[in-house]
């Protein structure tokens, strides 16, 4: 009897429990309604020069009075119109310009609310990685060296967004398809394209290039690919295959230690196999990346919302969560390298610094990861290649009125 009491206490208990569980358990992450909460203000400081920052602010100000973009700028429970949000943008220039140090860092505390991200496991946490923009060697026709084709856009990707033929499809991610006859089949996948010759006889190829490079500048989503004779090719992101993207790092965990796994190592474990091998490897990443070229005198890589991207403001997320030309505030560690030829970080140091939210990627998906750009080059590429670091992101808001009479 005893023993029979026992057992049901402790049944009942565990029910409690996960009752109890379930109650604390955080709401799903929906839109952009409840992937930011208004939070007390951090410490605030900055790591790379400030007038880079202003530069960058000053240049997304003139885009945005000039582009038809017109949606709202939201953080959780509170929406700013275009115009609302410009405002605050051009007020964070004019502190700027009164005030430097602790000064101008208290008053951007006492005029901006700052806003948590949703964050994972908790508010604030965020998952960072980064990205550059690759400098690679190549070709305008194939040789030995050079064997893998970078490609412009297919003229026959059709878009399709399941949400038009059902609301229930509202959260899937947009396809890219093609017609065959009277169906529709999914586009192309990576090993049909490279492999299959499915691309081959269209004339897309815009030049040729190493395999590696290949996969890792369609990973970057544009680059510089350097011919001989001194002339280069700027490519950026024109279209994509539709296929999910999936990281091959996973595919790696037996081969590579997990506290060991970077761009670095993933490269050199490629390099050392047979080309049918690697090939292996770069198809278990189904999706593919198509570019056109960059004429005139380009800046450097063109970010989702439309601007050059600004090495170390730069941030990529998710765009359905979070606000595309936003300020916000980064809170990290960031590697430091014993020479340039290292890949191995001999230490890491604080990362702070103000960023701009203007740039979106395949694999940043959720409330609770970023990706922030680097910038160009080998020197970037060296940095980019070991972020896998957790810290705390804050989006900056203007207070309103009423706020501002609350404090």
């Amino acid at each position: 009897m005893s023993s029979g009491k026992t057992r049901f206490r402790w049944i009942v208990g565990l029910v409690l429990l996960a009752l109890w569980m379930g109650s604390c358990a955080r709401a799903p992450l929906k839109g952009p309604e409840n992937s930011l909460l208004r939070a007390d203000a951090p410490e605030l400081s900055d790591d790379l020069p400030l007038e880079q920052l202003f530069s960058a602010i000053t240049e997304q100000v003139q885009f945005l009075e000039k582009s038809p973009r017109d949606s709202n700028f939201v953080f959780g429970e509170e929406t700013f119109t275009k115009q609302e949000y410009l405002a605050g943008l051009r007020r964070f220039l004019e502190l700027g310009k009164k005030h430097s140090g602790e000064e101008f860092f208290d008053q951007v505390r006492d005029e901006f609310d700052f806003y948590e991200v949703y964050g994972d496991p908790s508010p604030g946490d965020v998952f960072i990685t980064s990205y550059f923009e690759p400098v690679i060697p190549g070709a305008l026709k194939k040789t030995d060296q050079f064997s893998q084709p970078l490609y412009g856009a297919p003229n026959d990707i059709l878009r399709l967004d399941l949400e038009r033929f059902d609301e229930k499809f509202a959260d899937e991610r947009k396809r890219r398809a093609r017609v065959v006859g009277n169906d529709v089949y999914p586009y192309y996948s990576r090993e049909e394209i490279d492999s299959g010759g499915a691309l081959s006889g269209k004339k897309l190829e815009l030049c040729w290039v190493d395999p590696i490079d290949a996969f890792f500048l369609q990973v970057q989503g544009s680059g510089t690919v350097e011919l001989s004779g001194g002339k280069s090719l700027r490519l950026i992101y024109a279209e994509k295959n539709g296929h999910q993207y999936h990281s091959i790092g996973k595919f790696l965990k037996e081969k590579i230690p997990a506290d060991q796994l970077t761009l670095h190592s993933i490269e050199r474990y490629l390099r050392g196999l047979p080309v049918a091998e690697m090939r292996k490897i770069l198809y278990q990443n189904p999706s593919y990346v198509f570019f056109h070229l960059l004429e005139g005198d380009a800046k450097g890589a063109l970010t989702y919302l439309g601007v050059p991207a600004t090495a170390g403001r730069t941030i990529a997320t998710d765009p359905k969560y979070f606000p595309k030309g936003a300020l916000a505030f980064l809170v990290s560690t960031k590697p430091k390298f014993d020479s340039i030829e290292s890949t191995t970080p001999s230490s890491w140091e604080p990362l702070a610094r103000f960023v701009l939210d203007q740039d979106i990627g395949g694999a940043i998906v959720g409330g609770g990861r970023v990706d922030l750009f680097w910038g160009r080059g080998a020197e970037a590429k060296q940095y980019a290649g070991v972020m896998k670091q957790s810290g705390k992101l804050y989006y900056l808001a203007p207070k309103k009125r009423e706020n501002m009479e609350q404090h």
